[in-house]
């Protein structure tokens, strides 16, 4: 097997070269660092990488008739990439499953712990009187522009006042609760 074969460039003859599974593998080996790296750079991990170089051995040994291949080196690339793309499909859908107990329980929860609940309880609490305290028509703005979603003109119509007297009653409901927060 000559080096030229292997090399980044096609043959200077423009030769096809016909490649066979222990071609394949003894390319494999040769490279192994060069191919090693590629893999390390797309996953960042070098554990996979040698179970990726021999995924790409198998799938290049059971080629029944290898064929004629205008770039050997590319296309050992070309099979080791798409192994990697092959991985990484697999490893975003992989399920609890695939994990042991202890590392599925050493992964922190998402959602907040007793005192964090307690205290978005406790503003919420404090939200909920400060809005209660309030007009019931600026309430009533409040609530459905911010909560409901519905436009100035929408929340207007509703109560049957003037775009700009919906401006101030959010105005005013935003600086009552934000007033209130401060206090508590």
């Amino acid at each position: 097997m000559s080096d030229q074969l292997f090399s980044a460039k096609p043959s200077d003859s423009g030769e096809q070269a016909e490649l066979s599974a222990e071609q394949f593998a003894a390319f494999i080996d040769k490279h192994r660092d060069e191919l090693s790296r590629f893999i390390v750079r797309k996953l960042g991990s070098e554990d996979l990488s040698a179970d990726i170089l021999q995924d790409a051995y198998l799938r290049l040994s059971r080629q029944q008739r290898p064929g004629t291949i205008e770039n050997p080196r590319a296309f050992v690339f070309r099979v080791v990439g798409n192994l990697v793309i092959d991985y990484q499909r697999l490893s975003v859908n992989r399920l609890k499953q695939d994990v042991d107990d202890d590392t599925y329980n050493a992964v922190p929860e998402q959602s907040p712990g007793p005192e964090q609940r307690y205290q978005q309880n406790q503003r919420l609490q404090a939200i909920h009187q400060a809005l209660a305290e309030l007009p019931e028509d600026c309430r009533l703005a409040f609530y459905w522009n911010r909560v409901e979603g519905l436009s100035h003109t929408e929340v207007a119509a509703r109560l049957r006042i003037s775009d700009s007297m919906v401006a101030k009653h959010l105005a005013r409901a935003m600086r009552h609760c934000r007033d209130r927060l401060k206090q508590h």
